[in-house]
C-alpha cells in the first residue's frame, strides 16, 4: 500500500467498504467497481466527528452523537479538469454537507484517500465518479483501472 505512515487515509488505519455494491462494464469492456462510502467516514476525516480514528469511532459509536442521520450531502463536485495534487494525494473533489442547523460544511478530500480506503493500487486504479446516494447519507465511488495514455495526433 502506498499510503503515508500508519494510516490508510487520514484518521483511518484499516481498509473499509472494499466490497463493491455494483460492478458495471462500459461500452469498451472496462470494468467499473462502485463502492458505498458513508458520510460518517467523511465527517471523521474532516474533524466534524471528533474521533482519534475512524476505527475508534466505529468501536465507540454509542459514545458519539449519531451524526450521519442528522447531516446530509447536498452535492459532490468532482474536479475532472484539475491536476493531481503535488503531494501525491490525487485530484480533489468537493463535498457540500448540510449540518443539523442547516449550516454548510465543506469537505475537500482527495481521490487517493478513497483509493487507499477501498484497498486499490493507486498506480493501477483511479476514481472516475463520485455521486451522492438518493438518501444523501453516503456517496457512490466509481473506480476503474487506469487507461493507458494515448497521445493525440496533431
Amino acid at each position: 500500500m502506498a499510503s503515508p505512515g500508519d494510516e490508510i487515509a487520514p484518521q483511518t488505519t484499516e481498509n473499509h467498504f472494499t466490497d463493491p455494491v455494483e460492478i458495471r462494464e462500459t461500452a469498451y469492456n472496462i470494468e467499473r467497481c462502485i463502492h458505498l462510502v458513508p458520510l460518517d467516514w467523511f465527517l471523521v476525516v474532516s474533524g466534524e466527528i471528533h474521533a482519534w480514528t475512524y476505527e475508534h469511532y466505529l468501536d465507540n459509536e454509542q459514545h458519539f452523537e449519531k451524526r450521519g442521520g442528522q447531516y446530509s450531502i447536498d452535492n459532490v463536485y468532482f474536479e475532472y479538469e484539475s491536476e493531481p495534487n503535488p503531494d501525491g494525494t490525487g485530484k480533489p473533489f468537493k463535498m457540500r454537507v448540510i449540518d443539523p442547523n442547516d449550516d454548510e460544511i465543506k469537505c475537500h478530500p482527495r481521490t487517493h484517500y478513497l483509493i487507499w480506503l477501498l484497498d486499490y493500487d493507486e498506480e493501477s486504479y483511479e476514481v472516475v465518479r463520485i455521486d451522492p446516494t438518493e438518501e444523501r447519507d453516503a456517496v457512490l465511488v466509481t473506480i476503474q483501472e487506469r487507461l493507458p495514455h494515448v497521445p493525440r495526433e496533431d
